[in-house]
């Protein structure tokens, strides 16, 4: 019998928080619903190129015959 009314009472207790707690959530979603929406109306911003490093843009000059006939080990 114990065991049924402690488990009530935690059942009203467990209500009463969550009524506590709703109106908490409720604010949390409207604020997070107004960014949303302002963000939304934003005007958009202009989308960057990437910048290129300096040596992908360099081209390539006229080498020596002994750059050209270097061999790599590794």
């Amino acid at each position: 019998m114990a065991k049924s009314m402690r488990s009530k009472r935690e059942k009203r207790l467990r209500a009463i928080r969550r009524e506590i707690v709703e109106p908490f959530y409720e604010k949390k979603d409207e604020a997070k619903f107004a960014a949303q929406e302002a963000a939304l109306a934003a005007p958009k911003l202009p989308v960057r190129s990437p910048k290129t490093n300096s040596m992908e843009i360099a081209t390539p000059t006229a080498t020596s015959t002994a750059d050209n006939n270097m061999v790599i080990i590794i």
